[in-house]
């Protein structure tokens, strides 16, 4: 597998729908599960604070990776989210995509990155931690859980870059 991170493309869209949608029927609980709206993605594209990268393996999109900015005294912070396909996860993708973006996002003048992961999702924690975040906080039974029949924390990460 020849993997290539980089900045998405316009052309990258039908397939990063795709991803967003098969997370949507997976019901994994990630934000990009809930946008199916190819404007929505597309205007991401145009805006200046914010940065999406990807992992593709020749045709295939395997991952995606979004930072928003924070606005006026909030513009040396960014916010992110990644998501890796079913078949794609348990292979170091969302962290090399990660470690890859958050070069960029320094180069772009970004000083400080943060991310929220729910407390049951032991994979994509220790992705933030072997890039280097550090915990910093929860928000407190952030929601509950029917499936585990428990109550789920929202993990806040931060890494200075």
């Amino acid at each position: 597998m020849e993997i290539v991170y980089r900045e998405m493309f316009l052309e990258d869209l039908p397939r990063v729908v795709d991803l967003f949608r098969e997370l949507a029927l997976e019901e994994a609980e990630v934000s990009f599960a809930e946008i199916l709206s190819e404007d929505e993605i597309k205007s991401w594209l145009t805006d200046e604070d914010v940065f999406v990268y990807v992992a593709v393996d020749e045709n295939q999109l395997l991952a995606v990776f979004r930072a928003i900015r924070g606005k006026q005294n909030k513009r040396h912070a960014a916010y992110l989210t990644v998501a890796v396909g079913k078949k794609h996860r348990g292979y170091r993708v969302a962290k090399e995509l990660t470690l890859y973006s958050l070069e960029r996002l320094k180069q772009a003048g970004i000083k400080l990155v943060r991310t929220y992961v729910y407390s049951n999702n032991r994979a994509s924690i220790n992705t933030v931690l072997s890039c280097g975040f550090t915990f910093a906080g929860s928000v407190y039974q952030h929601h509950y859980d029917e499936a585990l029949d428990a109550y789920v924390d929202d993990l806040i990460f931060h890494k200075i870059l």
